[in-house]
């Protein structure tokens, strides 16, 4: 039986998870091509079942479609899988998100899928591997009710078949698609309502909320919030869902000032404590959100400082390096004056062979001269020792750009035609880092540090992110509302990742992540713990392959949510790298096998 714990009427939580589920035999591997408990195999019954008009039915009897089609399968001969949308129009849209968003089964980092029927020219693509399902999800369920979902939750676990979920693919880890899977495609869960008095659960007052599907995407939930007056705590990206950014916690151009997306949710703290930040995909299906809405501001400035070497020579660099330090330790003082952004970092190869960084700045409620009077003693700091007069570096604050509101600085830091992040490689360790890290340590000891961070696996340079989004949000976030996320987000600033591992994708995808991962873990995931020993990590941008995760990315709420896994997903339907309990499960890309460890 399944347990539906979806309420639409009060709209106070649509959470779909299943419970009370048989497990059938004794089996070791999830199911998979060939074995009895197959998908393909159970469907065969599965269509003489009720149950199965309830899952397939779409609007108006409608019937969506439910087999996995290959996208890219017009670029192959005979078009094996009768794709309708040819080959050129998947060629051209391929790196961009959105184009992948829109469809069932196509994700943003197809490399997790075995890289799956590849078209011509993308990043993996061989012409020998051919067009197959591969690593694809065998079936689809196009949801667009919380009865179907629960239906197909039990279906799937009753038969020992795995069960991924996929909201817009955006996902870096490759936990929204899984072989041999069922798919639960919540794209259609999209509606969009703002309450300005919604009853709080067990008290006598009302919020302020949104009431959002989780299938949104961040650019329909900011237009909608400026149409309201109101402003929604998401994601910095135009193409990241709703659905795994909060679970996973999901950090904000606004989070500095109000906490993270998963601590903005307003359902019952006991019952839905594991989505804010326990991760997604693992103990059941959202299918709507009810979040804070705050004050919209009433003006929004967007900022740039930056910072390179003018040489090459060995005096220019050590400058530079000094001066990084001086601007990655001010930081923490910029955030809590009310900025926040992120600041790329550039070394070597990736910068003409030079030290390069640039500091994108966003402020809220204040004009450009007062950005510019916040980031001036900064800036001083590192003239008064001698960087801007013996001409080893060069400093520009540029002139900030003041907008009407949050949606429109939006727009400026993700242009239209700049979506372009799927199709993409890449492995991204990441750390929080607080005052601890940043500020209470010696400028020599921080320039250590940065130059370990940004040595990349070939040495040639590195690359470095440094995002502004704990400081003060995360840290007043009251008590009962932090949920599961790990504990290190109330004392960072910031969210600091690194790319500097080589990812070969002229082998298979297993060969390859598995050697990459190796060169992470024992080099750039110890200069994190080395750095910044008790601190943790961003869970959705993070190393999948990490061995550290339990402590890394859950901490202190591990245990409690292995509790909620067994007691909601005992038959561990829910599968996703570095997920809760899933050290104990080996997922083979070569063979799709998803099979316990002995």
């Amino acid at each position: 039986m399944s347990l539906n714990m979806a309420v639409t009427d009060d709209h106070r939580h649509n959470y779909t998870r299943k419970a009370d589920i048989v497990i059938v035999g004794n089996v070791p591997c999830q199911a998979f091509q060939n074995d009895e408990m197959w998908l393909g195999r159970a469907l065969q019954t599965f269509g003489k079942d009720p149950a199965y008009q309830t899952i397939l039915l779409g609007p108006a009897g409608t019937i969506p479609r439910n087999m996995t089609i290959c996208l890219a399968s017009s670029c192959y001969p005979g078009n094996p899988f009768n794709s309708t949308t040819s080959c050129e129009l998947t060629t051209a849209n391929w790196t961009l998100s959105e184009f992948h968003a829109a469809l069932p089964e196509s994700i943003g980092s197809p490399m997790y899928a075995n890289n799956t029927c590849l078209p011509p020219g993308a990043i993996g693509y061989t012409q020998q591997k051919g067009c197959s399902v591969g690593g694809l999800p065998e079936y689809i369920v196009n949801a667009t009710s919380e009865k179907q979902v629960s239906t197909a939750l039990a279906w799937a676990s009753q038969r020992n078949i795995r069960v991924v979920v996929k909201g817009t693919g955006h996902d870096l880890n490759g936990r929204s698609s899984g072989t041999y899977a069922l798919s639960i495609w919540t794209h259609n869960f999209n509606g969009i309502n703002f309450d300005s008095a919604w009853p709080s659960p067990g008290t006598n007052t009302t919020a302020d909320v949104v009431i959002a599907g989780s299938g949104n995407n961040w650019v329909r939930i900011y237009t909608a919030a400026e149409d309201a007056g109101r402003l929604v705590v998401g994601g910095g990206a135009s193409t990241v869902g709703l659905g795994g950014y909060i679970q996973g916690g999901g950090h904000s151009p606004m989070s500095s000032h109000y906490g993270l997306a998963a601590d903005q949710i307003l359902q019952n703290q006991d019952l839905l404590w594991e989505i804010r930040g326990g991760g997604a995909g693992q103990y059941g299906i959202v299918t709507e959100y009810v979040l804070k809405a705050h004050p919209a501001p009433t003006s929004a400035v967007l900022g740039k400082l930056t910072l390179f070497a003018n040489g090459t020579d060995k005096s220019s660099i050590k400058v530079a390096w000094d001066a990084l330090a001086v601007e990655v330790a001010g930081t923490p003082d910029l955030m809590d004056a009310g900025l926040a952004g992120q600041m790329t970092v550039m070394y070597g190869s990736q910068s003409g062979g030079i030290l390069s960084a640039t500091h994108q700045l966003f402020g809220y409620n204040m004009t450009a001269a007062t950005m510019s009077s916040l980031v001036a003693p900064l800036v001083d700091r590192i003239r008064a020792q001698g960087y801007k007069t013996d001409g080893s570096i060069a400093i520009d604050l540029s002139t900030p750009t003041e907008f009407a509101n949050f949606t429109s600085l939006f727009h400026a830091i993700n242009p239209e035609g700049t979506t372009g992040s799927a199709g993409t490689v890449s492995m991204m360790p990441s750390r929080l880092l607080d005052r601890e890290q940043l500020t209470d340590i010696s400028q020599d000891q921080l320039v250590g540090y940065l130059q370990r961070a940004l040595k990349s696996q070939t040495g040639s340079g590195g690359f470095m992110i440094f995002g502004m989004q704990g400081g003060k949000g995360p840290a007043s976030v009251p008590a009962e509302m932090r949920g599961a996320l790990h504990s290190s987000w109330r004392t960072a600033y910031l969210h600091a990742i690194t790319m500097g591992a080589s990812v070969d994708t002229t082998v298979d995808p297993q060969t390859s992540l598995t050697s990459a991962a190796k060169w992470v873990n024992e080099n750039e995931e110890t200069k994190w713990h080395d750095w910044a020993p008790e601190m943790g990590s961003y869970m959705n941008e993070a190393n999948p392959f990490n061995p550290d995760f339990k402590k890394d990315y859950y901490g202190s709420s591990y245990d409690r949510l292995a509790a909620i896994k067994k007691q909601y997903d005992p038959t561990e339907s829910l599968f996703v790298l570095t997920g809760v309990g899933s050290d104990a499960w080996d997922y083979n890309l070569n063979t799709g096998k998803l099979c316990k460890i002995h």
